[in-house]
């Protein structure tokens, strides 16, 4: 009775163990991922590759365009059983998020993380005292040029203001060194907020007040549209900047088709690859301009806006242990120090001297940062932004004024605040 009672319990124990294993073996975690700026998909899959090897969680990664994630997202969370289990948070999100239950509250995970990351990246993703998301990509908009068009106008230096920028563009135009110095992300996306929020900064102000209410339909916010008008009736930019996204813009100054353009540190990597880029060695990278009446005003003369992303844990997820530390592996000092092709969120990285030979531009990435401006955290913020991209669009098209453009915005607006 006793050999087969050993029996027994050795074929228990060799069960358990096999579907313990097994159990592993098996389990997935999916990810959604946005395709545009940011980390590049072959990125991300690699690090996820790394991962998979390291703990034996598999990772299914959907990697859809920016303006694609938000409707996804929702729908994931409404449902029983969710396409994701990690998404990545635009801190612009946070709010309603947080509010409608979507996310797993990460406050104890993240807090004792969080020491090494600037306040700013943290705070991004904080609402009523709580996180809701890792800190992933500390994302904001960055000044590239191509020197050589520069140098062909018979100037020495990129330009420290807008006002050189449009001088520089406009010798550009009269000797046909290019037809267009100018290319943005202008379609009727988040992304034209984003451009409209750093310039509307260039021109010494904010969008919204501290209380979240509108304020860019008088003074820099107007002066930025009409900037933004300006340049397209004067033909300095390119006018399929109104159908662009960012990965559209970055293609046409890759190719060599304009001197200027405003982009997340994405496009870095991209024009010095010399496999891609037709402006390789000729593009150069540095602080966005503001106007000649701004100077003074910001540390390094510069203003920018952030586009900072945290990667959260869907609340009605069956896998919030492997997410997590899907999570943590994926922020980690040691997988961003790997990976420089963004700005990692560390102190310790970005001071790392050996960081700095292999990423020549950190310390402009540094001053930029310092000088980041936020969209609106509120918590209706999608209606919002498609009001704000609506109308400022229609100004573009020359439809409406750019005061006639932001005066209704902020009305409408302001009846469902």
């Amino acid at each position: 009775m006793k050999q087969i009672n050993y029996f027994l319990i050795l074929m228990i124990a060799f069960v358990v163990m096999n579907s313990c294993h097994s159990k592993n073996k098996s389990e997935e975690i999916s990810v959604i991922y946005m395709a545009q700026a940011g980390y590049q998909p072959e990125e991300i899959r690699k690090i996820a590759d790394d991962f998979e090897k390291e703990f034996g969680i598999r990772v299914k990664i959907e990697f859809v365009k920016y303006d694609e994630q938000h409707k996804k997202i929702v729908k994931s969370a409404q449902t029983e059983i969710p396409n994701y289990d990690v998404f990545s948070l635009d801190l612009i999100w946070t709010a309603a998020f947080a509010e409608k239950k979507y996310c797993v509250d990460l406050t104890d995970q993240v807090k004792d993380l969080s020491e090494g990351i600037a306040p700013a990246i943290i705070d991004a993703f904080r609402y009523k005292g709580k996180i809701w998301a890792m800190p992933f990509l500390a994302n904001f908009q960055l000044f590239f040029f191509n020197q050589k068009m520069i140098q062909k106008a018979g100037f020495t230096e990129a330009p420290k203001t807008l006002d050189e920028m449009v001088d520089q563009m406009k010798v550009m135009k009269a000797k046909k060194i290019v037809t267009y110095p100018y290319i943005d992300s202008w379609n009727q996306k988040e992304g034209l907020v984003c451009e409209f929020v750093w310039l509307t900064a260039a021109f010494g102000g904010e969008t919204f007040n501290d209380l979240g209410k509108p304020i860019f339909n008088k003074g820099p916010g107007l002066h930025a549209l009409e900037f933004m008008v300006m340049l397209l009736d004067e033909g300095l930019a390119n006018p399929i900047s109104l159908n662009c996204d960012e990965a559209m813009a970055k293609d046409i100054f890759i190719n060599g088709q304009a001197a200027f353009t405003s982009n997340w540190t994405f496009q870095y990597a991209l024009m010095n690859n010399p496999d891609v880029s037709k402006v390789y060695g000729n593009a150069k990278t540095g602080l966005l301009p503001v106007s000649k009446n701004c100077m003074g005003k910001y540390q390094h003369n510069t203003a920018s806006v952030s586009g900072f992303q945290g990667l959260g844990i869907m609340n009605n997820s069956q896998h919030k242990e492997a997410a997590w530390k899907y999570i943590q592996f994926i922020t980690s000092p040691k997988i961003q120090k790997s990976h420089l092709e963004e700005m990692p969120i560390w102190n310790s990285v970005q001071k790392d001297e050996t960081v700095k030979k292999n990423d020549p531009i950190m310390d402009i990435k540094a001053k930029q940062i310092a000088s980041v401006h936020h969209r609106p955290k509120v918590n209706n913020y999608t209606k919002i932004s498609s009001i704000i991209q609506r109308y400022i669009h229609a100004a573009l098209l020359k439809k409406i004024t750019p005061s006639d453009a932001l005066t209704k915005a902020v009305e409408e607006i302001s009846t469902i605040q």
